[in-house]
């Protein structure tokens, strides 16, 4: 494409796709944390209007880290917010790679606007620790899921007097479908090049989702590990890898790129993982664990449950729901009662731990399914309960195991202007602090802690818990 061509399409672009902002026919504005300006328009008033979206202002983005951080009560809506504000961002910027201009078209750019904003439509109260259970025969509803059944209107709670589906459809002029395989990456399909790229905006490692949940989490946990890299320089420096089919950046933003994943690195190590906040998250996984094993709630029924409450109102019906000697009731009076008492950490088992016993422990818990690790839990529990010199409450310890989908190398490809063309690299074959925060995350920061009541910790001696785990784990 020649630069007066490229110059003449991306004109018409931003003239005729006005959720790019820059075309002066926005109906309104919108201010988001921190002094952000996100531009409406007419169709993305009707998306945000529609019942399925203003739910998410009852949905908190960080589910029970405001136990720990009190301004962490921000929602998923303002997230959503952010995110298509960010996705307006990416695009205004790659629009000036001549090869990204050249192959979107209008409806390109509006689908994957429209993922931004729809991303999370899916998600409900405490989504992560209720996925994080993993239950052999338990129908979890996923939130990717539960995103695209919304958009189709196949709940009848959030259909409203026309779909998402339909306002896309109608008023967008894309296809639905296509806007739900960007948000998950389930293409029906072979996908495109140009599906491949906008997929990459809503996932990937310097992703519009991260820009904004890095930042906006920062703002409101009151911790500055998020918004440490140069944003302006990152998004200024968006091109195409290669085979244009992922978003990549010019060598000039390496070091933004660079310091942005050491950001994520940062907030899982010392925010979102935290051992108070996991502590706090493990006992809402341990209270939906116990539900379950005594609900015939799944599926369909479960989720109607879900999407009728907000947090605070879903652990009210939680301990209601349940006789009063119940483990969920016992623990969530802990999280949510008059009084917080948060679980304390009695032992903790990490990779970089040089002890022999200690690793493959370690591992072996690591790769526990539920069920082996609930028998563990009860076993521990016995164990503990002499040392403490009284009988233990079965929800009196629990083990806590770091999410197993943080596994993946996060890296982008680095691209180098040549005379012969184009060079590129993966970020993490150029820098090593990118490929050490993956050894480092691996080994350091993804602990497996073993958590006890106060009044039950108090009684404990963390050399005697260490040795109970040890012995329980390693003896089969």
């Amino acid at each position: 494409m020649s630069e007066e061509a490229h110059r003449r399409k991306v004109a018409q672009l931003f003239a005729n796709v006005e959720e790019l902002g820059v075309s002066g026919t926005a109906t309104g504005t919108i201010r988001v944390p921190e002094l952000r300006n996100v531009t409406f328009t007419r169709r993305v008033r009707d998306v945000v209007d529609h019942p399925a979206f203003q739910r998410l202002r009852k949905v908190r983005q960080l589910g029970p880290t405001h136990f720990v951080y009190p301004g962490a009560v921000h929602t998923r809506f303002e997230h959503s917010l952010g995110v298509y504000s960010c996705v307006q961002l990416y695009l205004r910027n790659l629009l000036r790679t001549p090869a990204f201009a050249a192959s979107v078209t209008e409806a390109d750019l509006l689908t994957v606007l429209a993922a931004g904003l729809l991303h999370d439509i899916g998600h409900y109260p405490f989504a992560h620790s209720l996925e994080a259970l993993h239950l052999k025969g338990r129908d979890t509803p996923r939130h990717e899921e539960v995103g695209g059944r919304i958009i189709r209107g196949e709940i009848d709670l959030l259909r409203g007097k026309e779909t998402v589906g339909d306002i896309l459809r109608n008023q967008w002029n894309v296809d639905p479908e296509r806007v739900i395989a960007v948000c998950t990456g389930n293409f029906e399909k072979k996908p495109t090049q140009v599906d491949l790229v906008l997929r990459s905006i809503i996932s990937s490692a310097i992703d519009a989702d991260k820009m904004d949940y890095l930042e906006r989490d920062s703002i409101h946990l009151g911790v500055p590990y998020g918004r440490n890299y140069d944003r302006d320089r990152l998004v200024s420096n968006l091109t195409l890898n290669q085979d244009e089919n992922r978003i990549a950046v010019w060598a000039k933003g390496k070091v933004s790129a660079e310091i942005f994943i050491f950001s994520r690195y940062t907030m899982f190590s010392e925010a979102y993982w935290h051992h108070t906040v996991r502590a706090a998250s493990a006992m809402v996984e341990a209270a939906l664990a116990a539900f379950q094993s005594r609900s015939d709630l799944e599926g369909d029924a479960l989720l109607d449950v879900l999407i009728r409450h907000d947090d605070d109102s879903f652990l009210q019906w939680l301990c209601d729901d349940g006789p009063s000697t119940s483990a969920t009731r016992y623990l969530i009076q802990h999280l949510h009662g008059a009084e917080r008492r948060l679980y304390k950490r009695v032992t903790t088992f990490s990779r970089v731990y040089s002890e022999p016993d200690k690793q493959k422990a370690y591992e072996r818990i690591y790769n526990m399914d539920a069920a082996e690790l609930y028998e563990l839990v009860d076993r521990i529990r016995g164990q503990l309960s002499v040392k403490a010199g009284r009988p233990l409450h079965p929800a009196d310890v629990i083990i806590d195991t770091p999410p197993r989908d943080k596994d993946k190398l996060e890296t982008i490809d680095v691209v180098y202007p040549s005379a012969a063309g184009r060079t590129q690299y993966p970020l993490h074959e150029l820098s090593r602090v990118v490929s050490g925060v993956q050894d480092d995350f691996m080994m350091v920061v993804k602990k497996i802690r073993i958590f006890a009541a106060p009044d039950a910790a108090a009684h404990l001696d963390p050399d005697d818990v260490t040795k109970v785990v040890l012995r329980e784990v390693l003896k089969k």
